[in-house]
């Protein structure tokens, strides 16, 4: 394909690495999620790291996959343009497989597929159980405390004009 292909399949990579890393670890922005029911915080960490471990291995199978297929095959022209037909094109091998010959571009774009599925479900699973975690009413809580303190959770000092006509005069 084109290197800018390429260099995605490259931040995909480097994303996976840091989500298997931050699973592993079980630390990082990943876990930094805000309101958290009352004494559930270990429970959803634990859960939480579970499910970025395996996204982490399914988005590293899902890039790397891509990366050794353009790493083996190359998409080219193998009929030209005539007057009468349109140029045909196809994967070309580039290196020679060995035994993994079995390894053709249509089952490197399988593998590429089953892992992007697998990422997808995984996030929409860590989506509904972080909303089963979630204090839904922690949210309007601190906002109805801030408003019954007469403060703003807008910031007013680049709306105040007031301060600024005191002082120039």
């Amino acid at each position: 394909m084109t290197s800018s292909f390429a260099m995605f399949d490259w931040l995909l990579l480097a994303v996976s690495f840091y989500v298997l890393y931050a699973g592993i670890v079980g630390k990082g922005k990943l876990y930094s999620v805000e309101n958290i029911k009352e004494g559930m915080e270990e429970e959803f960490k634990a859960l939480s790291q579970k499910i970025y471990i395996f996204l982490g291995i399914a988005m590293v199978i899902n890039s790397g996959a891509s990366l050794l297929r353009n790493s083996f095959y190359a998409y080219q022209e193998i009929t030209p343009a005539t007057e009468t037909a349109k140029a045909v094109f196809d994967w070309v091998m580039i290196k020679d497989l060995g035994a993994f010959s079995f390894l053709t571009p249509a089952v490197f774009d399988i593998i590429s597929y089953v892992a992007l599925a697998l990422t997808l479900g995984l996030i929409v699973l860590l989506v509904v159980k972080m909303r089963k975690y979630v204090d839904k009413n922690a949210q309007t809580k601190a906002k109805q405390s801030t408003s019954a303190a007469g403060g703003s959770s807008m910031p007013s000092s680049a709306f105040n004009f007031d301060e600024d006509d005191k002082s120039a005069k």
